[in-house]
């Protein structure tokens, strides 16, 4: 009898008893690797202001854009020198330097002469209200579309108390 409570015995052991047998633990799932998507197609190039063409606006519109525009070209220079730079926020210049823009209708003339000397720069000695001064202005043609100097010098002749009009890019290039 002790040789079959032996072997009863052994069998409950081998089988794991009445208790129920552990799950063998899973495996979690392997982690989903997203394969990287393609980029989007580049979206179509903005045209930046100085590409904007202003022949079919109105007369309001053109001005309205070239002031806002030349605003931005005169503080920023938008790929050249901003003229703030020496002539200052407020077109007074800087004192013994720089000669205002406030006032200076005989200098800035037409909008052929006042596009060339954006165009072209100055340099020499140059008398404006009783001051002389004898500078350079580093030529900005090179570095300005003709549409980015009609706005800029509109924005000169139209500011700080000047009225001397607008200009077109079809006059800057006259000036070329």
């Amino acid at each position: 009898m002790r040789t079959l409570a032996a072997a009863a015995l052994l069998f409950v052991v081998a089988c794991g008893g009445s208790e129920p047998a552990e799950k063998p633990a899973e495996k979690p799932a392997p982690a989903k690797v997203e394969e990287p998507k393609p980029a989007p197609p580049p979206a179509p190039a903005e045209k930046s202001e100085k590409d904007t063409d202003i022949s079919g606006m109105s007369k309001e519109e053109k001005q309205a854009f070239l002031m806002k525009y030349g605003e931005k070209v005169y503080k920023t220079g938008d790929g050249g020198i901003a003229c703030t730079t020496c002539h200052g926020a407020e077109g007074k210049g800087t004192p013994g330097a720089f000669p205002p823009l406030v006032g200076q209708k005989d200098h800035m003339g037409d909008c052929k002469t006042h596009a060339g000397i954006v165009i072209n720069g100055m340099q020499g000695e140059i008398v404006v209200d009783g001051t002389t001064y004898n500078g350079v202005m580093t030529p900005q043609g090179t570095m300005l579309n003709d549409l980015q100097i009609a706005a800029v010098i509109s924005f000169e002749r139209q500011s700080w108390g000047n009225d001397y009009g607008i200009c077109t890019p079809k006059q800057v290039a006259a000036a070329r």
